[in-house]
């Protein structure tokens, strides 16, 4: 097995200072840049995946014939080292193609045009099958993954994230992770981002069939070029300032260690975790030690890494302090985890059925972000498609709190996690 050079972990403070004499509340920004994947390092790490796909009634037609495609297109991007098994489900659960290596891609296309509508939605048997099958052939040198597809809501079996997302937890401690794909606008947005989160892998809300075979496309490339996966961030205030504690911007979650879990290192996709830190009072003194960050994750041999680094910061007059420029990419990425929390935000309103209030929290902060934007540095498809966003969701809670929520949702998700 070929090992990568580690990723790059830095630390950028939105000002280099602290205020001799004051307290001061610090914007930090932690990088990390997973290391580049040229073809000469070695071959991608081979895949274990289950594809498991929803038949039940309401994907009759057009969501089925496209989801079968979709399946296709990826089954096609497999090499002979890899294996796949493809699960469907309904109110029953059928193994299509038993976990196999993708000897002949093609004719594993046909086993999935056999795959008709049916009832019921047993969504936590068939993602059960999946992963028993991806388990049975699990490898430290493959990346083992089962991708979930559904439109509708779990009627069968176990219902709720409650019941099912420690069922995830327990198979990602095996080593199997889980991606989810929410179709349409009936499936249950906090059921498949909860098993996705608990899963180590990815969360996509599409609204339309056509979307599918983008999204495959997407999933089974990202899973080519992960370096490392059970990706943690612990933040470590130095404990010379005291009982200080880190907010973190991002909506990540806590792993057992209180340490916030991270998606997978995929080369060419940088993460970025926002957190502020109150520091008390300080003379005013040489340059001090403010906090370390740690990353964890695993890599492709298995092998659990760590790496850390630390910040110092000189502690200046008021005059000097005022006088430091601000860091344009840790503003930017500070504002853009601002519009995420203004989404959640948004949900949490609409939740309580407050639609007016969710409406004022997105079209304020659409007018505050597109007012900031003249001194940022924003792409300008970034721009775009921020404020674009904001638009749309501030239409959708008035006319459809449904779209708007699953929108809302996705969004965060995709911005927290620093997904493109």
């Amino acid at each position: 097995m070929t090992s990568f050079p580690a990723p790059r972990l830095t630390l950028h403070p939105l000002k280099a200072g602290l205020i001799a004499d004051e307290s001061t509340e610090l914007t930090l920004l932690a990088r990390i840049q997973p290391a580049e994947m040229p073809g000469q390092v070695g071959p991608r790490p081979s895949l274990n995946l289950a594809l498991v796909i929803d038949r039940s009634g309401s994907m009759a037609g057009r969501p089925l014939a496209m989801a079968r495609h979709a399946a296709q297109a990826g089954l096609r991007l497999l090499r002979p080292e890899d294996r796949v098994s493809v699960v469907t489900f309904d109110h029953e659960v059928e193994i299509v193609i038993p976990s196999q290596p993708a000897l002949d891609p093609e004719a594993l296309c046909r086993a999935i045009d056999r795959i008709e509508s049916g009832g019921s939605t047993a969504l936590h048997s068939g993602w059960l099958d999946g992963a028993t099958e991806v388990a049975q052939h699990h490898s430290t040198d493959a990346l083992n993954r089962v991708l979930l597809l559904s439109d509708g809501q779990a009627n069968q079996g176990k219902r709720t994230p409650r019941e099912i997302v420690p069922d995830v937890q327990g198979l990602t401690a095996r080593g199997v992770s889980t991606s989810t794909i929410g179709l349409g606008l009936h499936y249950d947005e906090d059921l498949l981002s909860g098993m996705a989160i608990a899963g180590d892998g990815n969360f996509e809300h599409i609204e339309s069939p056509t979307q599918l075979p983008a999204f495959f496309e997407a999933e089974f490339g990202g899973m080519a070029r992960t370096s490392g996966h059970t990706v943690s961030l612990g933040i470590e205030p130095n404990p010379a300032l005291g009982p200080v504690r880190p907010e973190v911007l991002n909506d990540l979650e806590l792993n057992s260690l209180g340490r916030y879990q991270l998606p997978n290192l995929i080369s060419s996709r940088p993460l970025e975790v926002v957190f502020t830190l109150p520091v008390p009072v300080q003379p005013q003194q040489g340059p001090l030690g403010i906090t370390r960050v740690r990353l964890a994750w695993t890599g492709r041999d298995g092998i659990r890494r760590t790496q850390r680094t630390q910040l110092n910061l000189p502690v200046v007059t008021r005059d000097a302090y005022r006088a430091l420029p601000e860091d344009k990419a840790v503003r930017l990425a500070l504002e853009l985890q601002r519009n995420a929390q203004a989404k959640r935000d948004a949900v949490k309103r609409l939740d309580a059925g407050d639609v007016h209030g969710a409406r004022t929290v997105l079209d304020r902060r659409h007018r505050t972000f597109r007012d900031l934007s003249s001194h940022l540095d924003i792409p300008d498809v970034l721009l775009q498609q921020e404020v674009q966003q904001f638009s749309d969701l501030g239409d959708d809670v008035t006319m459809d709190a449904n779209r708007a929520r699953k929108r809302a949702l996705s969004q965060n998700f995709d911005r927290s996690r620093s997904k493109p």
